[in-house]
């Protein structure tokens, strides 16, 4: 599968499982946040391994703004990281959880809007079909492999 079809639809999961924490009694919102937390950690992993930087070093000489890309998108990272880490102290029927969740989901879609609509499209111009299709596969691969682990 073409890199950058596959990371749009694991955008798409992550997004429907905010809307269904968002919308959970208290007592399911901490199960499925344990539930997502992983896979996110494991996108920004696999993204990073398996794109960006191997985009960097291929298409940065081209594309300035590919060759800003990874250290802004790992700017992006540490930000919600530390929010990650804010929820981990907070009890999921305190408002303030909430609250820091529904942040989380907001930033992670002001940056999914960026990927997809400045960063993926210059990718499909510097790399060709296959080189996406050899990227997804490595991105396939080593999202199975950082899942079991984490299971």
């Amino acid at each position: 599968m073409d890199a950058l079809d596959f990371l749009k639809q694991e955008h798409e999961k992550a997004k429907a499982a905010f809307a269904k924490i968002e919308g959970a009694a208290a007592d399911e919102r901490g199960r499925l946040w344990n539930e997502l937390r992983p896979e996110l950690e494991v996108h920004e992993q696999i993204e990073e391994t398996c794109l960006y930087d191997p985009v960097e070093a291929e298409l940065g000489d081209r594309d300035q703004v590919l060759a800003g890309w990874n250290a802004r998108h790992q700017a992006e990272v540490d930000d919600v990281e530390e929010l990650l880490e804010a929820i981990d102290e907070l009890d999921p029927h305190d408002p303030e959880w909430l609250a820091t969740i529904v942040e989380v989901r907001s930033a992670l879609e002001r940056h999914i809007r960026e990927e997809e609509g400045n960063i993926f499209p210059r990718i499909s111009r510097g790399w060709d079909r296959s080189r996406r299709e050899q990227a997804g596969a490595s991105l396939q691969q080593m999202k199975s492999d950082r899942m079991r682990r984490a299971a």
